[in-house]
C-alpha cells in the first residue's frame, strides 16, 4: 500500500524534515508524492527527491539521478542541518533538471492538473488528484489517480474514484489507447477494494501533510469523504492536451466499443490554438 510510517510522517509534519515539506507548499513548481515506504518530490514532472525512511535509526536514504546531480553531493537526510542542505541545493537541482532532464509537456502537464484542481481555489473544481504514476501491477503506469467530488460537496460524501490517462498532442500511443484504457480497467476491477483502500491511505496522509490549497471548509469536508469501491461507479478520463482536432489517430468508435464506455469521459484540453476549436461572437445575445 502507498503508504508511510506514522514517524516518517510525523518527521515531514513537525519534525526535522518540516522545512521540506513547507517548501513543497510554498513553491507551486514542486509536488510531493507518497509511496510504499518513501516519498517523491517532483519538479517538471522529474523526481528532485526520492527520500526513504530508515527504520533501524530514524533517518532518510536520498536518491537523486546522477544526470541532476553533475558535480554536487547531497547527504542523506539525518537531522534539521542535512535538511536545510538539501534546501539549498534545490535552486541548482531544478536548473539541472532544465538542462539535462526529461523535457517532455506530457508530464509537464501531469503537473499542472494536480496544481490547477488540488491548489488553486478559484478553481473550485470537481476532481482533487491523489497520485501520479500509480503502479496498479503488472508494471503498468497510470498517469494520475484522483477522486471525482462534485457540488453540492459536504461531509462524510462517497466520492468516486476517478483514472486519468494524458496524451500530449499527436502522440502515436493515441491510435491504441482504448487497448490502454481496458488495461487499467482489467488491473483496478481485480482488486477494486485495494484501491480505494490505497487511494484513501494516500488521501488522507497527503491532507494531514497539507498538500491542498483549499478554503478551510471544503479541507474539513474533504478529510471526511470515504472512496467507493463500488466499481461501477469509477471513471475513466482520457485527457488529450493539444490534440489537434483535424487529426484521425483518436479512433471513437474503438472506445464506444468497450463494455465499460459509459464509465469513460474524454477531457480536450491545453493551449495548442485551431481554427476549428475557436468560437465567434456571432448569434450571441
Amino acid at each position: 500500500m502507498r503508504k508511510i510510517s506514522p514517524e516518517f510522517l510525523y518527521e515531514l509534519k513537525d519534525g526535522f524534515l518540516s522545512e521540506l515539506t513547507k517548501k513543497v507548499q510554498a513553491d507551486i513548481d514542486l509536488d510531493l508524492f507518497i509511496r510504499k515506504g518513501y516519498i517523491n518530490i517532483y519538479f517538471k514532472g522529474n523526481s528532485i527527491l526520492k527520500l526513504t525512511e530508515r527504520k533501524r535509526d530514524g533517518t532518510f536514504a536520498v536518491d537523486i539521478h546522477p544526470k541532476y546531480l553533475q558535480e554536487m553531493e547531497i547527504s542523506d537526510l539525518v537531522d534539521e542541518k542535512s535538511t536545510k542542505e538539501y534546501l539549498n541545493k534545490i535552486p541548482q537541482l531544478k536548473e539541472n533538471i532544465l538542462q539535462f532532464g526529461k523535457q517532455s509537456l506530457e508530464i509537464e502537464y501531469e503537473q499542472l492538473i494536480v496544481r490547477a484542481n488540488n491548489n488553486e481555489k478559484r478553481n473550485n473544481s470537481d476532481y482533487f488528484m491523489i497520485d501520479r504514476q500509480y503502479t496498479p501491477g503488472e508494471n503498468r503506469l497510470i498517469d494520475l489517480v484522483g477522486i471525482y467530488w462534485p457540488n453540492p460537496r459536504k461531509k462524510e460524501d462517497i466520492v468516486t474514484p476517478c483514472i486519468i490517462e494524458i496524451k500530449f498532442a499527436l502522440n502515436d500511443d493515441i491510435k491504441d489507447v482504448d487497448q490502454q484504457l481496458h488495461r487499467y480497467y482489467r488491473l483496478i476491477k481485480k482488486d477494486t477494494s485495494s484501491f480505494a483502500e490505497d487511494l484513501d491511505s494516500s488521501l488522507k496522509q497527503r491532507l494531514t501533510l497539507g498538500l491542498f490549497s483549499q478554503d478551510e471548509k471544503r479541507l474539513e469536508a474533504l478529510k471526511t469523504v470515504r472512496i467507493s469501491s463500488n466499481f461501477e461507479d469509477y471513471q475513466f478520463v482520457l485527457a488529450l492536451v493539444d490534440y489537434n482536432p483535424r487529426s484521425s489517430k483518436l479512433d471513437l468508435s474503438k472506445i464506444e466499443a468497450l463494455s465499460f464506455s459509459d464509465q469513460i469521459q474524454i477531457l480536450y484540453s491545453g493551449f495548442g490554438i485551431w481554427e476549428d476549436n475557436l468560437g465567434s461572437l456571432d448569434g450571441h445575445e
